[in-house]
């Protein structure tokens, strides 16, 4: 019984140690989290795109597409913004006490014609890429869809 015991203490620490670090992970994602400014909705969507997208092609092709997202940044980024803008007044005007239908509905429209901006702009890029890239890049990023 003596040894039970003994074998069990540096568990125990083991185990409470483990909790500790487990409630300090967990409080520093939250606060980050909750953070004003710490979420940003959207933010890096199409970069998150365009890495998905090139790890499934050639070497060579997946050079042509960063080469182009990156030509694509400089007008990429302000539009991140606004749609961010954007999305911030929606959601201030969905927690207003008294919410205003028409104002509600005017800035979602809003973040949503935004949003629409961005998504041409990474359509425009897959475009280009896919008139520069390889066959084989092609097929790839197909896969056996239409074989």
């Amino acid at each position: 019984m003596k040894f039970r015991r003994e074998w069990s203490i540096p568990w125990r620490a083991l185990m409470l140690l483990s909790l500790c670090v487990n409630v300090v992970l967990f409080t520093y994602v939250s606060v980050q989290w909750l953070r004003p400014g710490g979420f940003r909705a959207g933010a890096g969507v199409p970069l998150r795109m365009i890495e998905r997208v090139a790890e499934r092609l050639p070497a060579e092709d997946a050079e042509i597409l960063w080469s182009i997202y990156r030509g694509k940044e400089a007008e990429l980024a302000p539009l991140q913004a606004e749609y961010r803008l954007a999305l911030m007044k929606a959601m201030k005007t969905a927690a207003q006490t008294n919410l205003d239908k028409a104002e509600l509905e005017a800035a979602v429209k809003d973040a949503r014609d935004k949003r629409v901006k961005i998504g041409d702009l990474v359509v425009s890029t897959f475009v280009e890429m896919l008139e520069r890239i390889s066959a084989k890049g092609r097929r790839q990023l197909v896969g056996g869809y239409f074989r």
